[in-house]
């Protein structure tokens, strides 16, 4: 067929030949059978309960960092080491928290560690969301560092331990890797976390669309709360667990956080109930008090 027969949206196609007899691109996320699986799943899949969200986390994280130039990334963080004393200073020293849930059993409620504390209790969790392991690399520590403060940037970001909740945190990244670090390697550090979490800006209109514009609202909140906040994977929040939530927020320089209540959302979210109702103007902002 001619090009002018084509409909102008189908123009400029170019073929590509190749003598593999497998499925190959030149994106390294899709020729990975793992992600493309994640990523067809996540994005157009139910959130039936037969399927935890959860499920399929380990395979993408080990997917993700043998896919990932760890080499680039080393040289981009020495490139960020210089002028930076202090994260020059944190990727050598390669702290690791050593807590355990009954650590933060006689922090104060409403602390940080209250909060945490009683979450993990009434969910029947540990502090570990992956085995703590040796890392070998700035990335490795990176990336564990990362883990182990999950639960605190809930936390600290207002959001809630629950399935829209989980917006909050992840956006919250965004916004703070963005703002400290170039494009690339910002971009590089948040491969895992936009596998896991921009599917959910796609079931969410096709299976959930009551929930569609309050995905964006809490995403475009904790993006901007990220942006305008310090360095936020620098501190070593565990040793700070005692200080009341917003004595911890103006300590790391969280700016514009607020505490959300997302057990709603994530109710519908999660299929739990039928129907999803907002609240009215009046009583979300009685509820934000």
């Amino acid at each position: 067929m001619n090009e002018e027969d084509l409909p102008y949206l189908q123009r400029g196609r170019q073929k590509v030949e190749t003598t593999s007899s497998v499925l190959i691109s030149s994106s390294k996320y899709m020729n990975d059978f793992r992600i493309r699986e994640w990523v067809t799943t996540q994005c157009l899949k139910r959130n039936g309960r037969d399927y935890p969200v959860t499920y399929g986390i380990p395979s993408l994280i080990d997917a993700v960092r043998e896919v990932q130039d760890h080499e680039r990334i080393e040289e981009l963080f020495n490139e960020a080491r210089r002028g930076w004393p202090e994260f020059d200073k944190w990727l050598d020293e390669r702290w690791l928290a050593r807590l355990t849930r009954e650590d933060m059993k006689s922090c104060p409620e409403g602390s940080v560690g209250g909060i945490w504390y009683q979450w993990l209790v009434g969910a029947g969790m540990e502090v570990d969301i992956i085995p703590t392991f040796e890392p070998r690399s700035g990335f490795e520590y990176f990336f564990l560092r990362g883990v182990q403060i999950h639960d605190i940037m809930h936390i600290l970001s207002g959001g809630g331990f629950d399935g829209i909740g989980e917006i909050m945190p992840a956006f919250l990244k965004y916004g703070n890797l963005f703002r400290h670090f170039t494009p690339e390697l910002a971009g590089l550090l948040n491969v895992q976390n936009t596998l896991l979490t921009i599917p959910m800006f796609m079931r969410g209109p096709l299976h959930y669309p009551e929930l569609t514009l309050r995905m964006f609202e809490l995403a475009h909140y904790a993006m901007k709360v990220g942006e305008q906040s310090d360095a936020l994977f620098l501190p070593r929040y565990e040793d700070w667990l005692d200080l009341p939530l917003e004595e911890a927020r103006r300590k790391f320089g969280v700016r514009g956080a607020q505490t959300i209540d997302t057990s709603r959302e994530s109710a519908y979210w999660s299929e739990q109930v039928e129907r999803y109702e907002p609240l009215s103007d009046a009583a979300e902002a009685v509820a934000a008090e």
